[in-house]
């Protein structure tokens, strides 16, 4: 069973998916569709959310859990959903950078008992080391990309070195 968020976005069943789109297309996906309220649905958000408080209040399965803790990314816990949305929030990564590979392994691992989306507004370097492995990447309107703040900081943390005493 596939999930179709839009004519035009179809998520294969048990497949680690990530969609980079405008938000406001984003939120319309997820209010004009109602399948959607036959499924349980898991929304794993970052430290705020653009999107929750616009979703409407059709969505009879939905759990949600914040995202800055290793164990809301503990997919086997609890029930279990047919689908999986994370919303992409890099800031998260900018103070651990191991949440990187500990969150890209929960999501494939989760990938084969449902079908997980990774959702961001647009593109940094920490989206693209969690979406090395992935079952398809859908790109849908005109995307943004994260502030630079994210990027320099990534590129700090990157490229650190310790500075020498001085002689």
């Amino acid at each position: 069973m596939d999930f179709e968020l839009h004519p035009t976005v179809s998520l294969k069943e048990r497949s680690f998916n990530v969609l980079v789109a405008p938000r406001e297309h984003f939120i319309q996906m997820l209010n004009r569709n109602l399948n959607l309220q036959r499924y349980k649905v898991l929304y794993v958000t970052g430290n705020f959310s653009g999107i929750l408080s616009r979703l409407h209040r059709r969505f009879t399965e939905l759990e949600i859990r914040r995202g800055f803790t290793p164990s809301a990314y503990d997919y086997s816990r609890g029930a279990r959903h047919s689908l999986i949305i994370i919303e992409h929030d890099p800031i998260l990564y900018e103070d651990s950078r191991e949440m990187v590979e500990y969150i890209s392994q929960a999501m494939r691992q989760a990938a084969q008992e449902a079908t997980v989306l990774l959702y961001s507004p647009g593109v940094d370097p920490f989206l693209e080391d969690l979406t090395r492995v992935r079952s398809s990447i859908l790109l849908r309107g005109r995307t943004t990309t994260t502030p630079r703040l994210s990027v320099k900081t990534w590129l700090k943390m990157k490229d650190q070195k310790t500075l020498e005493a001085f002689s």
